[in-house]
């Protein structure tokens, strides 16, 4: 009864950012071994919709919540990882650092990992948020290795990086498990294009 109850108060306090619903017939719809449904890429303009992640080093951590709510239409950018790596970690951290150099203009961040065993890495963020000082972008986890409904993460990325605003999606860039120090660059100056 008190899952039914959350997910309503979720699914209540997210209306606005609801993923809009796809046919057959829409641009970017990949079929999916793993569901009954098509999966769908979410486009650039779009309002990603709400889903829930366990937070393992954030302000609420060993709880699950919706960042994608709690942000609402701030400018957010999300890092969707299937494993930790360096490229991650040096990622995550630089993210970090932007996010408390725009506190003004209230930028948000969250790092996701998504897989079927998110048990496994827990630990590994709570190191990561330790040894790399990250103290603006919560770390949690996602038990679903396709990651959240509607968002139609690319199967083979391993890395993906998505921004967004109150005006939709801004950025969608699907990676590859290594980035050089110039991608994470390129990625962290991305920034811009959701800040007011």
């Amino acid at each position: 009864m008190f899952a039914v109850s959350l997910c309503a108060a979720f699914a209540i306090g997210c209306t606005k950012f609801q993923a809009p619903e796809f046919t057959d017939s829409s641009p970017g719809t990949l079929a999916s071994d793993a569901r009954s449904h098509q999966v769908v890429s979410l486009q650039l303009g779009q309002q990603p919709g709400a889903f829930q992640v366990e937070d393992v080093t954030g302000p609420a951590a060993g709880e699950f919540l919706c960042y994608r709510c709690k942000y609402s239409g701030k400018p957010t950018v999300v890092i969707f990882a299937r494993e930790v790596n360096d490229s991650v970690t040096s990622l995550v951290q630089q993210i970090d650092r932007q996010v408390s150099e725009n506190a003004d203009q209230k930028l948000s961040a969250f790092m996701v990992v998504v897989g079927d065993n998110t048990d496994e890495v827990k630990p590994t963020l709570q190191r990561v948020q330790v040894a790399q000082h990250i103290k603006n972008t919560p770390l949690t986890v996602f038990n679903e290795k396709e990651g959240p409904a509607g968002y139609g993460l690319s199967p083979e990325a391993q890395i993906q990086v998505m921004m967004w605003n109150d005006d939709g999606l801004k950025v969608n860039r699907p990676l590859g498990p290594h980035l050089s120090k110039e991608e994470i660059t390129e990625i962290v100056a991305q920034t811009k294009e959701i800040l007011n």
